[in-house]
């Protein structure tokens, strides 16, 4: 997958500037540059929060489309399917950018999910739609994370962690969460989100649900039950997501062959990859890759 510095490299640097301080990043949106983020949005590995200024846009969420305005956040995490359809004119955003290794910091980490994957799993959708008071302070928090990226401070990276948490816990306050999670006990959250954190770092060589389980030595069964109880997908779906993410990265950004491909992410053969990835995107391998 392209972590945030290839998302830097490729397309921030002429509107980053000095956003970027190597974890975190700050992007702002018209409805040009939105569409060209279509070249990334599908296989880029890091956490992403976007608060829609003015305008609309519309996206397609997996096989579902869904429609954003002015006031609303939509969040990317991933892994996520995510792919935007069409914006305004008029069109106006702001997005933070949190590196994968910075988000799975420990206590980072938990807050991200709670804010991002879990709520999106149990209200069914990836945008929060916000009152213009509380969008205001959301963007206010956003806005003062872009300066102080661009400023030459001693301890600036300890003032954007800190800022990102509160960013963070304001998500979590916003979605009134503590009311929605008092249906998943302390121990189910520790095992997802230590099955994530394994996921992230095994799902190309590992696609057996019993791997995950027995590292976190509990059943199969016991695993299916929590990360469909959380997530709303099966483990074998989240472990699919992620390989098809990575197969359109290597895809459009590598001169593999498909065999060679199918071998990395290890298929057992060409064909098996082949029919793998028709299922996940609806099209063979070749169809997505980028011959410019």
């Amino acid at each position: 997958m392209y972590n945030l510095q290839d998302y830097y490299n490729q397309f921030g640097k002429k509107h980053l500037n000095e956003l970027w301080n190597g974890k975190m990043a700050c992007a702002f949106f018209n409805s040009t540059r939105t569409l060209t983020t279509n070249e990334l949005t599908e296989s880029l590995n890091c956490y992403t929060f976007t608060l829609i200024v003015r305008g609309e846009m519309s996206l397609m969420n997996g096989n579902t489309k869904l429609s954003f305005c002015e006031n609303d956040i939509y969040t990317y995490y991933p892994g996520s399917l995510l792919r935007i359809l069409d914006v305004s004119d008029d069109f106006k955003g702001i997005s933070l950018l949190v590196d994968e290794k910075m988000a799975h910091s420990a206590q980072a980490f938990r807050n991200l999910l709670r804010a991002s994957m879990i709520p999106l799993s149990q209200f069914g959708k990836t945008k929060l739609s916000l009152t213009s008071d509380v969008a205001s302070r959301v963007q206010s928090v956003m806005m003062l994370i872009c300066e102080y990226i661009s400023q030459p401070l001693s301890l600036k990276n300890e003032i954007l962690e800190m800022l990102y948490s509160v960013f963070i816990d304001d998500l979590i306050s916003i979605q009134a969460f503590e009311k929605t999670r008092l249906s998943i006990t302390k121990q189910t959250e520790e095992i997802f989100i230590s099955f994530y954190a394994l996921l992230q770092k095994n799902f190309i060589t590992r696609h057996d649900i019993g791997f995950y389980a027995d590292a976190l030595n509990i059943t199969t069964t016991y695993l299916s039950r929590i990360v469909k109880s959380v997530s709303g997908r099966t483990v074998v779906g989240c472990i699919n997501e992620m390989l098809a993410v990575e197969a359109v990265w290597l895809l459009k950004s590598t001169p593999l062959t498909v065999a060679q491909i199918a071998d990395r992410l290890n298929f057992s053969t060409s064909a098996a990859f082949n029919k793998f990835f028709k299922r996940m995107r609806g099209c063979p391998p070749l169809s997505v890759r980028d011959y410019r």
